[in-house]
């Protein structure tokens, strides 16, 4: 197995940062403690907390683990919500752009996607809708008896 090859130092972006008093020192100690550099470090934190977006393939591939686990037994319903969950957040993430996508992948998915909460809607408006129930009238005033006139 061949192992991709490292990036080399002179084709890393550079990134002039300024620190609030006493912050590089901080670093630094902390670098040191884990046998890094402080660059090392600080590039450690900044993946930790910002990390590359998935790629649909790589999230497209855990979906298909995730169908292999339920497959595989367990807890059925547990598993198929928790996959629903995962399909319906990689939609989402695809229809907000957070996953990149072609550009006409992206367009079909956001299609699709809201035409079936159109179709939702209206499947929620017809379970909703009951030919039984009465429609509220306005009340209206009675009109004054008339002397002559009896009630009822």
């Amino acid at each position: 197995m061949v192992l991709p090859e490292k990036p080399k130092v002179k084709d890393y972006e550079q990134f002039q940062l300024r620190l609030p008093p006493g912050m590089r020192d901080r670093i630094k100690a902390k670098a040191e403690r884990a046998g890094m550099s402080m660059n090392e470090a600080v590039v450690w934190c900044l993946e930790h907390f910002f990390p590359a977006p998935k790629t649909l393939d790589e999230k497209l591939e855990e979906l298909a683990t995730m169908a292999a686990l339920l497959k595989a037994g367990g807890e059925p319903s547990r598993g198929v919500d928790r996959l629903i969950d995962e399909i319906s957040g990689v939609v989402d993430k695809i229809y907000e752009g957070k996953i990149a996508t072609p550009p006409d992948f992206r367009a079909n998915v956001s299609e699709q996607l809201e035409r079936w909460q159109e179709e939702r809607m209206e499947i929620a408006q017809e379970d909703a809708y009951n030919p039984f129930e009465e429609p509220e009238l306005p009340m209206s005033p009675m009109p004054p008896l008339d002397d002559s006139e009896e009630p009822f």
